[in-house]
């Protein structure tokens, strides 16, 4: 996406299958990552192959961190979200707002304008 988009679901029922999606899709996400790291820690591997099992693992996370279905900044999911495409992260609508009053109490003109895409 090219710019900052807002998923917000107005019938409560299409937000309940939402969620439960996203909330599959995490415990799926971890499950494998768990096992992963089970993998990793077996004593017979060896120090390049626990390396690649980490690369693994953290390709795994930051995918799901990356995605719809977790706030990059409080790790919520049954929230609605807002993409901010300067970051390429998903938030839920109460982390972007408190991004946004946060910027503009706490930066200078000037400040602003050199930070401006990334939280707008």
């Amino acid at each position: 996406m090219k710019d900052k988009r807002t998923i917000a679901y107005k019938s409560e029922r299409i937000r309940r299958i939402a969620y439960s999606l996203r909330e599959l899709l995490i415990s799926a996400t971890m499950r494998e990552w768990s096992q992963l790291g089970d993998l990793q820690t077996r004593r017979n591997k060896s120090r390049m192959e626990k390396i690649s099992i980490e690369d693994k693992r953290n390709l795994l996370y930051k995918a799901l961190d990356d995605s719809i279905c977790m706030c990059s900044g409080c790790q919520q999911a049954e929230r609605d979200m807002v993409y901010n495409a300067s970051l390429g992260s998903w938030y839920c609508t109460r982390c972007s707002q408190m991004y946004r009053d946060f910027y503009n109490k706490n930066f200078s003109k000037n400040e602003k304008d050199l930070f401006y895409e990334s939280f707008f």
